[in-house]
């Protein structure tokens, strides 16, 4: 009974911590916002870091001088990239994103008569129930459409109107990341020693899993968003498609979002091509089918594995929880933090069920 009494008390205060730390994340979410992306950015460089670090002379002797040593190799790496991604990137970008925006009520009006087109001409040969059904789509489709632009077009025109506040807070970005990575270890044990003796195990481990999780999830949706940026770039270029470049972009981005993201970048690409160039939808439809099929299929499997352990339906609940509370960054972060806090429970639950603390190993948590 007493035992009983004690793991409801420990699941309790958990759950007690969890809600204060949330309300707290809730209410400073947009100072938080610059911290959120210099974590993001250090797990995505640490392994980069970690693998430049192994190659300089006596590391083993100056330890604080060969990770400072690697960070400025990669910073100076990662701005040479940023640079020549600037030269080369936005100018188009900023062009035809532009050009998009003053076209945007009229491209979705053409969408619209297109497709509204395509059905007269083929009402004759559908029974008219079917037809019925059609039209409804249509209309609902065109609805909705006309919805996530105009989403699209309030979330920029939001953006824009905080952007020098966000300036201001991206400054520190990269200083955090710097001492994020070189102060990794030293943070986690002054973290850690903040807990009483008896749960400091506990707190390292968690901390691990969590590191784990939320490091490999961050690692494999980057690679995935480069994956489907640059295939459908390639590929709108090569089919003639308007705006590829920055449709292509859409891709990338819509693509840190699980499970919906491809779908989420179709749209656009739909919009776009059924107004300028409606006979080339074929190939549009074809290309994001393959990428669907090989990225759904093969890649994302292999990749995202770790995440497999968790129900779509609890990752799209996580998607709507974090959006809520963290806009962007709660929407990317929501699916491998709700990954982390299973495992944590997982963890708790195999200590209790054991009653003593053993070599606790998250082998269904592969390294990315």
């Amino acid at each position: 009974m007493n035992i009983t009494i004690e793991r409801l008390s420990k699941i309790a205060l958990i759950i007690f911590i969890t809600s204060i730390v949330g309300i707290l994340i809730y209410f400073v979410k947009g100072a938080l916002f610059p911290f959120i992306i210099a974590i993001v950015v250090a797990y995505i460089l640490h392994p980069f870091v970690k693998t430049i670090e192994n190659f300089i002379p006596l590391r083993a002797r100056y330890p604080n001088i060969a990770i400072i040593i690697s960070i400025t190799i990669v910073y100076l790496l990662l701005f040479i990239f940023i640079m020549g991604s600037l030269v080369l990137l936005v100018p188009p970008l900023l062009t035809q994103t532009t050009d998009l925006l003053n076209q945007l009520p009229a491209f979705i009006t053409n969408a619209r008569a297109n497709v509204e087109s395509w059905n007269q001409e083929y009402s004759s040969n559908i029974p008219d129930q079917i037809r019925l059904e059609i039209d409804s789509v249509l209309n609902d489709g065109g609805n909705i459409l006309l919805s996530s632009f105009k989403a699209i077009i309030h979330r920029t025109a939001t953006i824009a109107i905080h952007a020098l506040t966000l300036v201001i807070g991206l400054v520190v970005v990269p200083i955090f990341v710097f001492y994020l990575l070189k102060d990794r270890e030293s943070l986690k044990t002054s973290f850690v020693d903040f807990f009483p003796d008896y749960y400091r195990s506990h707190m390292s481990e968690v901390l691990n899993i969590m590191h784990k999780v939320i490091g490999a999830y961050i690692r494999a949706q980057v690679t995935l968003a480069a994956v489907v940026w640059i295939v459908i770039t390639i590929g709108l270029l090569i089919i003639g498609v308007d705006y590829a470049v920055l449709l292509g972009v859409f891709a990338g981005i819509f693509e840190l979002i699980p499970i919906v993201g491809a779908w989420l970048a179709f749209i656009p690409t739909l919009v776009i091509v059924l107004s300028t160039s409606p006979e080339k939808i074929f190939w549009v439809v074809i290309l994001f089918g393959i990428l669907q099929l090989v990225h759904g299929g093969i890649i994302a499997p292999r990749i995202q594995s770790f995440t497999l352990k968790v129900h779509p339906v609890l990752v799209l609940v996580a998607i709507v929880i974090g959006s809520e509370i963290g806009g962007l960054s709660g929407v990317i972060l929501g699916p491998p933090i709700a990954t982390a806090i299973k495992e944590i429970f997982k963890y708790f639950t195999d200590l209790n069920s054991q009653g003593t603390i053993n070599d606790y190993r998250t082998s269904n948590v592969n390294k990315y």
